[in-house]
């Protein structure tokens, strides 16, 4: 009876390629320049410094 039995094998697993390593989190300046640069482009699109 066993010698129907196939035997099956696991399958070698390929080795995973290195994962690059996640970022650190942001310095405590970033939100600020963000914040900062956006309010820039907000004023300059409305008109920005015109004489009145």
């Amino acid at each position: 009876m066993s010698d129907n039995v196939i035997k099956f094998q696991r399958p070698e697993k390929k080795p995973e390629p290195p994962v690059k390593k996640p970022r650190g989190p942001l310095p405590g300046w970033v939100p600020f320049a963000v914040l900062f640069g956006v309010a820039l482009i907000i004023f300059f699109v409305q008109g920005g410094m015109q004489p009145s």
